[in-house]
């Protein structure tokens, strides 16, 4: 195989521009949440600078510290809140009590200092995985011409810092990123560490639209003393927490409390799917073309119509007969579609595709052994496909809003993304049914 090395001077001005480009975006982002910060109480538009730390992190954390439930019409009543959050798991509001002990303003100051924390957290697993042999088979044959450690840290943490889901997240101050980082050790490390995966999975299970599709995949490639023991721990932590806000109605009043918020959840104009811009699953994108809101035995229904094809596939290759032979990664064929299937089977947002941004380099820089069956222009396709919800600003709120465009011009816009990831979803599980298939031929020849 030729080799094509990027020249030491060449990397240097990369990794250079980069981080400079790192630097100003941190930089604006920040003066952007000063200028427009959210002044606690009803929630305000045009000023949204934080909003979600407020109204997801800190304020329902403060409640939890009293005991007094954030699901609840009472917390709302009480504190500088729209309204009372969706269902989360309580672990994950009792896990950020440790800034309800601070004043609001430093609190801020220090989640958006640990945001960017987690970002180098996530871009450098990144950069260990792809730029790092997977197994002795692997570095085989590993692409020559792959990029330094340091050029993936610095092009992970630029996508991290100015695609939308990541600029989005910085501005709002929303938990994204630690859920991204759960996600990807949970996957990563579900073989080769299982108790680290596990204690991933509590932090993913904040989300159940995280969490659910997540462990069922991964319940299909084998990982099953990770997906158990996280089961375990995040359902412990989970009715520690809730007994802590249970209201003096008991279970049944906290039920009623969590069902009444899903109530107004699902209610905002705002998260109804036919005026969504921001959803990336595709029953959102179907309910937007017939006119329709999905009922809740639709939606579990279109994500099972998601999971079976995907565990089936995984299953075939990972009890095959070269099993033995996988490695159980975030970056390798059965990883990738596990994170691209969790998004594409129930409802997600554009910035929980910041999961992608790990394979997504993989496939750039071809460093796994299931992407050298590929060629290079195919691998590059595939990655463009899992990183065009990040950059497709088309897309966004504040674009929208200013231009206005026509009904079918604003449908497509606000569709797009969901169709390229469906696309790379059906890309990714026929190269999984090809794979599983030429091995099993080759078993048989044998």
């Amino acid at each position: 195989m030729p080799k094509f090395p990027i020249p030491r001077e060449t990397q240097r001005f990369l990794l250079t521009i980069a981080l400079m480009a790192v630097v100003l975006s941190i930089g604006l982002t920040a003066y952007r949440i000063v200028r427009a910060h959210q002044t606690p109480g009803p929630f305000d538009p045009a000023r949204q600078g934080f909003c979600d730390f407020q109204n997801g992190v800190y304020f329902p954390s403060l409640a939890f510290r009293h005991g007094l439930s954030p699901y609840g019409q009472q917390y709302a009543r009480e504190y500088p809140v729209e309204r009372s959050i969706p269902f989360f798991s309580p672990a994950i509001v009792a896990a950020h009590v440790p800034f309800t002990w601070l004043s609001l303003p430093v609190a801020e100051c220090l989640y958006f200092i640990g945001m960017l924390l987690l970002i180098a957290a996530i871009a450098s697993l990144t950069a260990q995985w792809t730029t790092r042999s997977v197994s002795a088979a692997a570095e085989a044959c590993m692409l020559d011409n792959r990029l330094s450690t340091r050029l993936v840290f610095a092009a992970v943490v630029l996508a991290l810092v100015t695609t939308r889901g990541g600029q989005q997240t910085l501005f709002t101050g929303y938990f994204t990123f630690e859920l991204v980082l759960a996600s990807l050790l949970a996957v990563h490390y579900a073989r080769s560490r299982p108790w680290l995966s596990a204690c991933a999975l509590i932090v993913v299970s904040a989300k159940p639209n995280y969490v659910l599709p997540l462990a069922l995949l991964m319940l299909c490639r084998g990982n099953v003393k990770a997906v158990l023991a996280g089961g375990v721990l995040s359902a412990a932590l989970a009715i520690a927490a809730f007994a802590w806000i249970m209201p003096p109605g008991g279970a049944s009043e906290l039920l009623e409390q969590i069902q009444q918020t899903q109530d107004i959840h699902r209610g905002d104009a705002v998260e109804r799917p036919i005026n969504t811009w921001i959803r990336v699953d595709i029953l959102a994108i179907v309910a937007k073309w017939t006119e329709s809101d999905p009922a809740e035995l639709a939606t579990l229904l279109v994500m099972l119509g998601f999971l079976i094809p995907a565990g089936v596939m995984i299953s075939r290759r990972e009890f095959g007969q070269s099993s033995a032979s996988h490695t159980h990664t975030a970056i390798d064929l059965s990883g990738t579609v596990i994170l691209l299937t969790a998004l594409v089977s129930v409802y997600h947002h554009v910035y929980d595709a910041l999961t992608l941004l790990a394979p997504a380099a993989a496939l750039a820089i071809g460093a796994h052994t299931d992407w050298q069956a590929m060629r290079p222009r195919g691998r590059m396709l595939l990655c463009g496909l899992l990183l065009a919800p990040g950059a497709n600003y088309l897309s966004s709120q504040k674009f929208l809003a200013a231009w206005t465009p026509e009904s079918p011009v604003y449908m497509l816009l606000t569709s797009v993304n969901a169709v390229l990831l469906f696309i790379a979803w059906l890309w990714l599980l026929v190269l999984l049914y090809r794979q599983t298939s030429g091995e099993r031929a080759t078993c048989s020849r044998s």
